[in-house]
């Protein structure tokens, strides 16, 4: 006879050896077996027939695992256009804040202040720009 938790336990193991190992997402996609199987029986179907097109319709272990991986580096991509922007943000700053002190120091512009401020001003604003594109990216 059928044993429907043993076949979901079987079926968690093959997506652990297949290398869904975070538990989040491996939860997450038993739950949607789970219901899918509950309401296919539900339907009039037995719980075998209904795990196995569940099985299916979730898909195979290797190309979950692809899909999770392309959402991760999706993900990682995000976080390192969102890491330079404030990066430029810092270093525009290192030339402004010098530029600024110098203007301040000598009461007029010099030429090692505009410099800075010539550099300084669109490193700042590339690095928001990176940043804020960043941020909308993730969401996304």
């Amino acid at each position: 006879m059928f044993d429907l938790e043993q076949a979901i336990a079987d079926w968690r193991r093959q997506m652990l050896a297949a290398g869904i190992e975070t538990p989040v997402p491996l939860d997450e996609l038993e739950c949607h077996l789970r219901e899918d199987v509950e309401e296919e029986v539900r339907s009039g179907i037995n719980a075998q027939k209904a795990f196995e097109a569940a099985v299916q319709r979730i898909g195979q272990a290797n190309v979950l695992k692809s899909e999770f991986k392309k959402v991760e580096r999706s993900f990682m991509k995000k976080i390192l256009i969102i890491l330079i922007g404030i990066f430029g943000v810092l270093a525009g700053t290192g030339f402004i804040l010098p530029a600024l002190a110098k203007y301040k120091e000598q009461g007029t512009m010099v030429h090692d202040a505009t410099l800075g401020l010539l550099i300084g001003i669109p490193i700042v604003l590339g690095g928001i720009g990176t940043a804020f594109y960043g941020f909308k990216k993730r969401k996304a």
